[in-house]
Formats: structure tokens, C-alpha cells, sequence
């Protein structure tokens, strides 16, 4: 109740900032496409060349879904794995074998796949940890994909200040003063583009991403603890109930460390 709220606040606080820019500054001075094309596009080429271009890309292409997706179990997948329990706890390797290839969730599925198999503990264990880890590693690697963007803008808005230094060193020698205003409201504008795109862009996407990615690693660690239930062959109302607990949790959202999960603190 409250994202839906906020969400809406949001959009009409800066649909009302647009609108005060635009009031105040109707000839669109404050609007240079060069400087933009500079800061943005220069923003993006650095980026690339720190990473690569296809990881840049990818994000930005994802990153609506990324930031809006939060950890959560459907109905129908509880259910399902429920089933995989009862089968399990039962022998019915069929059964069980069927209710999996039903799961969407890849790390229920995987996990479950390698219980009925008779995976010992300890590899089950191993093998879900590796898997967690490397869904960490890229979640780390695209938070430091924004936070080179947020070090990069700011540096090629300075870098449109002193080419407009320059061009208006140019406009001096050859007394040009409509050069000279040109070449200054470049040079501040780039400033101010490089500046927003940091703070008000960057900065806040790298923390929302930061907070998702802590979201799906104690999700992952919940899957971790329930297919080693499954594996323990623990009653279903056990995996109803630890499942209700964490997404009931008033601070379900914080990273893992902060779970009560014997598995965090491994």
C-alpha cells in the first residue's frame, strides 16, 4: 500500500519539477543537446570500456525489470513443492520426478532435482552454495557497472566545462562576445548534466539495486534451507510455516546476515 502511494508522489514531484524548469526557463536555456549527447553519451562509452559493452547494455536493457522484481513465492510453486515433500517423504521417486518439473523457481528446482537423486549432503550442500554465490557475483557486478557510471559522469561533465573553457579562450582572442556566452552556458550546463546524472539518477538506481540484490540472497538462502529440509525429509507444515515467517518478517528485506538461518552463519 505504501509503493503504491509513493510511486505516484513521486512521478508528480518530477513531472512538477519539469514543469517549474519549464516555467521558469521557457526559452530552453537551460536545454543543450550537445552537452547531453556528451555527458550521456560519453558516460555509456566509459562504461564499456571499464566492462564491457554487452554487460552495459544488458543492464540498462533489464534494469526496469530488475529494480520492480522483488523475492516472492507464488501460490501454485508452494503447492508444487509441497507435493515434491509429501512425495518424497512417502518414496514415490515418480511422483516426486513429476511435481519438479513443475517449479519455476531454478533453485527449488535444482535443489529438488539433486535430493531425489540422492545427492549427499555435504555435495547438495556445496553444489547450492556455488550456485547462490555466482547469482551474488553478478548481482555485484551489476551494482559496480552503475557505480563506474556514477564515478564517470560527473568527470565528462568537467570535461564539457573545459572544452567550453576553451572555446570561449577562442572567442576572446577573436572578440566574439555571442561566442563567449555560447561557449560558457556549455561549460556550466555539462557541469550541472554530469552532476544530475550522478546524484539524482545514478547514485539512487545503484542503492535500489544494492537492496534488491540483499533481497534475493536471503530469498536464495531460504531455498537453500528448504531443499536441505527436503533432503532431511521434514514435514510439509514445516515448510509452510518457515516460508510464512520469512516474507511475513518486518525485516525480510535486510541482507542475510541479518536472518535467523543456520546456513548464514556458516
Amino acid at each position: 500500500m505504501k509503493a503504491v502511494i509513493v510511486k505516484p508522489l513521486i512521478g508528480l514531484g518530477l513531472f512538477g519539477l519539469f514543469g517549474l524548469i519549464l516555467w521558469a526557463d521557457p526559452s530552453g536555456r537551460y536545454f543543450n543537446l550537445s552537452g547531453l549527447f556528451l555527458v550521456f553519451v560519453g558516460t555509456f562509452a566509459a562504461t564499456a570500456l571499464a566492462h564491457s559493452f554487452r554487460s552495459v547494455s544488458e543492464l540498462l536493457r533489464q534494469l526496469r525489470s530488475k529494480l520492480g522484481n522483488k523475492p516472492s513465492l507464488q501460490n501454485e510453486d508452494l503447492e508444487v513443492f509441497l507435493q515434491v515433500v509429501e512425495a518424497h517423504r512417502r518414496g514415490s521417486v515418480r511422483a516426486a520426478e513429476q511435481a519438479v518439473r513443475r517449479l519455476r523457481e531454478p533453485l527449488l528446482r535444482t535443489g529438488a532435482e539433486l535430493v531425489i537423486n540422492r545427492t549427499p549432503h555435504a555435495d547438495l550442500t556445496r553444489m547450492l552454495q556455488w550456485k547462490i554465490g555466482a547469482q551474488r557475483e553478478r548481482d555485484q557486478a551489476e551494482i559496480q557497472i552503475v557505480r563506474t557510471m556514477c564515478a564517470f559522469a560527473p568527470a565528462f561533465g568537467m570535461l564539457g566545462t573545459l572544452l567550453g573553457l576553451i572555446g570561449m579562450m577562442y572567442g576572446l582572442d577573436d572578440n566574439r562576445m555571442e561566442q563567449i556566452g555560447e561557449a560558457m552556458g556549455f561549460a556550466m550546463l555539462t557541469t550541472v548534466y554530469g552532476l544530475v546524472l550522478a546524484n539524482l539518477v545514478l547514485k539512487p538506481v545503484a542503492t535500489r539495486l544494492e537492496r534488491r540484490a540483499n533481497e534475493n540472497l536471503a530469498w536464495a538462502y531460504v531455498q537453500m534451507e528448504s531443499v536441505l529440509m527436503l533432503h532431511d525429509r521434514c514435514h510439509a507444515g514445516m515448510f509452510r510455516d518457515y516460508w510464512q515467517a520469512f516474507f511475513d518478517h518486518p525485516e525480510a528485506n535486510e541482507p542475510v546476515d541479518s536472518l535467523p538461518l543456520s546456513v548464514a552463519k556458516s
